[in-house]
């Protein structure tokens, strides 16, 4: 009796090989011979999985984005009782940041997104870069004193302040994040922190829209 075979399960692991080749040798890396020979496989069955190089990205892309989202998400959310809002804010994009080791093979991984992008600009826009644009709007709106809730990241008040310092604070921590990989000796992981709680504590506070005007959190 033939052996079954659950492609669902090969396509899931050939994902996790491609991811590791990204990695280490970026989107460039993720082709059909270097995946197959980090899977062990041979390039024709790899192929019959994916028929061409860009099938494969696309795929593989597509796995990191919900690698990353499962991964980083979980830590964003968690509760930080006890903490002054500054602390909990910053403790939340600490979590975006290449701080350590694990950190750093996640930024990797963002980068080959924000690289396939890029080369495939998504018909709706990225929704990475929307997911974090929500997320930077969410931690302004609590630095500013409104009252989020854990599972209110669309809907925010209404707020100006909100609109300039979310930008700001996302092209903060980007600028962070790629300075910590490029230029470690210039910007150490103490140093990244101490400069993010700066900004963080540079947010102006005391904001009180009226609570009926509410919007979606589109990038601002």
């Amino acid at each position: 009796m033939p052996k079954l075979v659950d492609h669902d399960q090969r396509r899931i692991e050939l994902a996790a090989a491609a991811i590791r080749v990204m990695q280490r040798h970026g989107l460039d890396g993720v082709t059909v011979r270097g995946v197959a020979a980090e899977a062990g496989w041979s390039t024709g069955s790899l192929r019959h999985y994916f028929a061409s190089q860009r099938e494969l990205q696309e795929h593989v892309v597509a796995a990191a984005t919900d690698l990353l989202r499962d991964r980083v998400l979980p830590r964003v959310s968690r509760p930080r009782p006890g903490l002054s809002v500054i602390e909990v804010v910053a403790q939340v994009l600490e979590e975006l940041l290449p701080l350590d080791e694990r950190r750093r093979g996640e930024y990797t991984v963002w980068v080959a997104i924000v690289e396939w992008e890029r080369r495939h600009p998504p018909v709706c826009g990225s929704r990475t870069w929307a997911d974090q644009r929500a997320l930077y709007r969410e931690c302004v709106a609590r630095l500013r004193g409104h009252a989020v809730s854990s599972d209110q990241v669309v809907p925010l008040v209404v707020d100006p302040e909100v609109d300039v310092w979310a930008p700001l604070l996302h092209t903060f921590v980007d600028g962070l994040a790629s300075q910590l990989v490029n230029t470690p000796g210039e910007m150490p992981p103490d140093r990244a922190r101490s400069l993010l709680r700066s900004l963080l504590s540079a947010v102006p506070t005391g904001a009180t829209p009226h609570p009926t005007q509410v919007r979606s959190a589109h990038p601002g």
